[in-house]
């Protein structure tokens, strides 16, 4: 589904929703200071700052939420409204500039050449060369900043601002030389550096291009059509603005929201772009239901702020059972999504929880659009699927190391759901032993450097275990009936995995190791896990007398 524009560009000027009652509170403080001003005959720039500072964090957490979905595109829209504030300042100098009428001042109303000395904006404290110095360099900079950041991007806005706000610099650059280094002539007049005759001050502070400045004398015929410095600077700043907005709403036709791709690494930009236009942001308040264990599966979700807790009920209206709490840039929901089942899990927030969430119609679209995706996905489901038949003594034929190219099927995935039985999902989640192997999961008292280096790799805590009781199961890896335990992923993208110890050697990996590599040739089983940070082949798992 295509973005408008108009939505594109909201979806980074959203925010995080701010509480009724905090834009209330900000409100009245705000007015309230504003008031006392008034009452206290303040100047207009202190009435004004009072007015905009309790606005401040309002803004401030809106531009934290959009960096943390839009990254770059949130510093950028920072720096447009900062520039628009600035140009909205040269507006009210440009009404000052009309409306105020004091000859004692030169202040005769608007013309083109003409100048008036109490024409200082709203801020007229900031109406210093230094501070227009600085603010128009800092402008300059950051539109290099963001061109170099879009270098790739076809987008000559950005390229125009920059030419724009290095023209106006080099005027400021001009001007805080002249008022720094010879004071005289800024104020009465003189010769320049460039050996020009300056007639007076206001000469002088019209710069280069202004009327009567250093271009006007150079070019008498050009004098006549150069504008005052109030003017000037007006043009300059619209000059620099404009191409700075249509560069940012060119720019969004590429957003899309950072944490679907940190979830789903496998999405091309194009399908990125396309799933974030039919994404919603939810927000749920502490110890909400997001959905309950029997519930029609409908979504995807996407933590972008907050924990969820993840509990299973055994029996209907049972005692629930933690099964794992997940926190940010993990997902949930997606199982049921593609079995079209119930859900066979409760999710509950733990705090104030925000996520980005896809419907069904639109994550099953982003599966058949990206095959990588998918294979990654049906590589995921099928570990945890063979996984629960081993721990129920079922002899699930979809192995781990299936061809990649074999799709999981929704009607596969169904039915193996359906022969789960008690806390069988807890089990696959890694929270409780099966039945079929008792209390198989004990920690050991000393970790091993292979408990320390996986912890530390995936930065996920990991239980490696004692050999368990010998009962009869189905494991993932068999090598002469050699068995020495499991290992369990407590959290992250693979959290509840739970790895039989059933070989000398085991290679410890992320999906996606092709046939060529060298475990593969040497016929080591690999033990996947489902996280971008995992290298393709990660470590590997010796079994010695001690321990492994």
């Amino acid at each position: 589904m295509a973005m408008s524009l108009v939505n594109r560009v909201g979806r980074v000027l959203q925010g995080r929703e701010l509480q009724f009652k905090a834009v209330v509170i900000t409100a009245l403080c705000s007015y309230g200071l504003q008031l006392i001003g008034i009452l206290l005959h303040w100047s207009l720039s202190a009435i004004a700052a009072v007015t905009i500072l309790p606005w401040v964090p309002l803004f401030t957490v809106k531009i934290l939420w959009s960096s943390k979905h839009y990254g770059f595109m949130a510093l950028y829209l920072a720096i447009m409204i900062l520039q628009f504030g600035h140009v909205m300042e040269h507006v009210a100098q440009m009404l000052q500039f009309i409306f105020i009428y004091n000859p004692a001042h030169g202040c005769f109303g608007w013309s083109w050449h003409g100048f008036c000395m109490d024409a200082h904006g709203i801020f007229g404290e900031l109406n210093r060369e230094l501070v227009h110095f600085v603010w128009d360099g800092l402008i300059l900079v950051a539109c290099i900043v963001v061109r170099v950041h879009f270098r790739n991007s076809k987008n000559i806005w950005l390229t125009l601002a920059i030419i724009a706000a290095a023209i106006h610099q080099i005027e400021h650059i001009y001007l805080f030389g002249t008022y720094l280094f010879m004071p005289d002539l800024y104020y009465h007049g003189g010769t320049n550096i460039f050996g020009q005759h300056i007639i007076n001050g206001i000469a002088a502070q019209a710069g280069l291009m202004g009327y009567n400045g250093v271009v006007g004398t150079a070019l008498p015929f050009l004098n006549p059509i150069l504008p005052g410095r109030i003017n000037l600077h007006f043009i300059y700043n619209v000059f620099v603005f404009i191409p700075m907005v249509l560069a940012f709403l060119k720019e969004t036709q590429h957003i899309y929201d950072e944490w679907l791709a940190k979830a789903m690494p496998q999405l091309s930009e194009e399908q990125l772009i396309a799933a974030t236009a039919q994404s919603e942001n939810v927000r749920f308040m502490p110890d909400q239901i997001i959905f309950r264990q029997g519930d029609l599966a409908d979504k995807f979700y996407i933590i972008t702020r907050g924990q969820v807790d993840i509990t299973r009920s055994a029996k209907k209206d049972g005692q629930e059972m933690l099964v794992g709490r997940l926190s940010e840039g993990q997902y949930f929901g997606e199982i049921e999504l593609l079995g079209r089942t119930e859900r066979a899990v409760t999710a509950r927030a733990v705090g104030m929880v925000e996520c980005l969430a896809l419907n069904r119609e639109v994550f099953k679209s982003l599966m058949v659009a990206s095959g990588q995706a998918y294979k990654d996905m049906d590589l995921l489901l099928r570990r945890r699927l063979v996984q629960l038949g081993s721990l129920q003594g079922l002899a699930v034929g979809d192995s781990v190391n299936a061809d990649p190219n074999t799709i999981l099927k929704t009607r596969m995935i169904r039915d193996r759901l359906k022969m789960l039985q008690g806390d069988d999902v807890s089990r696959i989640l890694g929270r409780a032993p099966s039945s079929a192997q008792g209390a198989a999961v004990a920690t050991l008292a000393r970790p091993s450097q292979l408990q320390l280096a996986v912890a530390m790799a995936e930065n996920l805590p990991l239980v490696r275990a004692s050999t368990p009781a010998p009962v009869p199961a189905v494991p993932l890896f068999s090598n002469g009936g050699f068995h020495r335990g499991a290992l369990l992923v407590r959290s992250g993208p693979s959290a509840g995995l739970r790895y039989e110890i059933n070989a000398p050697r085991i290679v410890v990996g992320r999906h996606g190791v092709t046939s060529s590599s060298s475990s593969a040739n040497l016929n080591v089983p690999m033990m996947l896990i489902d996280d971008a940070r995992i290298s393709r082949q990660h470590l590997e798992i010796f079994a010695r007398p001690d321990g492994l």
